[in-house]
């Protein structure tokens, strides 16, 4: 059943009066009427207190405007009294008004001319925009100190639309891969992905803008001039009305990383590779790296022997000597080709050919030792069978010598 609308009691020109009274005298915003002269010949108790008068009731515009402001006024005024319109009629505008005491403040402001049996009048509702207008500077404060601080931040910041056009990116950014402001209008993000990581980028675009947070990014850039930057980052998006507006990504040059971490793994794979062995202990003597090397040199494993102490390796005789080589090393001092005896896993005595020199941290305190040793044993072995042969063979010669020196003595008896 449809409901039947209120009946709306007629109201007499009394009441509309006393009501309109009521809405103008309780109103936040100031009212003001002037006359052709630019006399206020109305004011409503906003305007009063807004302006810091009694009553502003008799007083000329100009009063209101400041002084660098009142020819403009004054032409407009002519203009209305000549043509009877005036251009800001029923448009909201800002402009600048004069308390009493002197002092500027912003208002938003709208003008109703009306034609009255009595003449023409201009009535303006006035709202002071001061709180509004300080909001606002505070807020282009925040947002000039959070460009400031993106655009000086020393990470790469971009933001991308839905389409791959970037929105923004700051000078860090730029500076990095050597694009322009003009390159960027017709580049997308996927022209500045190295080609190895462009699929792998258009796939992770795709889940970011379809809402997937993403919180830790690693790919490849190239620059302007075709050279290859390796970052690292986090990516998510702004959303606005439940659709996603444009990703935000804040990315970190690890170019320099990469290349030195690929070093550490040419090097890792060298001393991995190598048939002598290589190993590192602390000041104290606990293995701290064993490498493949020494695991066919002296027949541990590296999982056998990384915490244990090098004494494992040797006799009391040789752990004296190599307590006194650490000392050297210690002083920063260098050994080469130092000839030791030890003992593999499986007990046997060998013998080593080690260099040894200082490991260093990062302030340059030694903080251990690296040894380079070669098995010699068989080199020994060689030498030593050599030594015999030479000494067999000088017996030989000796004794054939005597001989013939004996049997020379006899002939020429």
């Amino acid at each position: 059943m449809a409901s039947v609308p209120p009946e709306v009691p007629d109201l007499s020109e009394d009441d509309l009066k006393s009501i309109l009274e009521t809405v103008i005298s309780k109103s936040p915003d100031g009212i003001i009427t002037v006359n052709m002269d630019g006399v206020i010949v109305f004011s409503n108790p906003a305007a009063d207190r807004m302006y810091g008068y009694p009553s502003l009731r008799g007083k000329n515009l100009d009063e209101l405007v400041p002084e660098l402001m009142r020819e403009d006024l004054h032409i407009k005024m002519e203009e209305y009294r000549a043509e009877g319109i005036h251009e800001l009629s029923g448009r909201v505008f800002e402009t600048v008004s004069l308390r009493a005491d002197g002092t500027e403040f912003p208002v938003e402001m709208t003008i109703n001319p009306a034609e009255t049996p009595a003449g023409r009048y201009i009535t303006s509702i006035i709202r002071d925009i001061s709180q509004r207008k300080e909001m606002e500077e505070e807020l282009r404060n925040r947002e000039e100190q959070f460009r400031d601080l993106f655009e000086n931040a020393s990470d790469m910041i971009q933001a991308v639309n839905p389409e791959g056009k970037f929105v923004y990116v700051n000078r860090a950014w730029k500076e990095t891969l050597g694009y322009t402001d003009r390159d960027l209008e017709e580049l997308t993000l996927f022209d500045v992905i190295h080609p190895d990581k462009l699929d792998e980028c258009r796939e992770l675009f795709r889940r970011v803008m379809s809402g997937e947070r993403i919180p830790t990014v690693e790919t490849a850039f190239i620059t302007s001039d075709g050279e290859k930057v390796f970052v690292e980052g986090n990516v998510n998006v702004r959303m606005r009305n439940g659709e996603v507006e444009y990703s935000r990504a804040i990315f970190r040059d690890v170019t320099e990383r990469m290349k030195f971490q690929r070093e550490l793994e040419r090097l890792a794979a060298i001393v991995e590779s190598s048939g002598d062995a290589i190993v590192s202990y602390d000041l104290e003597g606990n293995i701290m790296d064993w490498n493949r090397g020494a695991e066919m040199v002296y027949g541990y494993s590296a999982e056998e022997v990384r915490g244990k102490n090098i004494s494992i390796l040797m006799s009391e005789e040789e752990l004296k000597k190599l307590r006194g080589l650490i000392s050297e090393v210690k002083s920063g001092g260098l050994v080469s080709n130092f000839e030791a005896k030890r003992i593999r896993k499986d007990g046997e005595e060998i013998w080593v050919s080690i260099s040894m020199s200082p490991l260093r941290d990062f302030n340059g305190e030694i903080i251990g030792i690296s040894t380079i040793a070669r098995d010699i044993t068989e080199m020994k072995r060689t030498q030593a069978a050599l030594e015999a042969s030479e000494e067999k063979y000088r017996k030989i010669v000796e004794k054939f010598i005597q001989n013939a020196l004996a049997l020379i003595s006899e002939i020429n008896r």
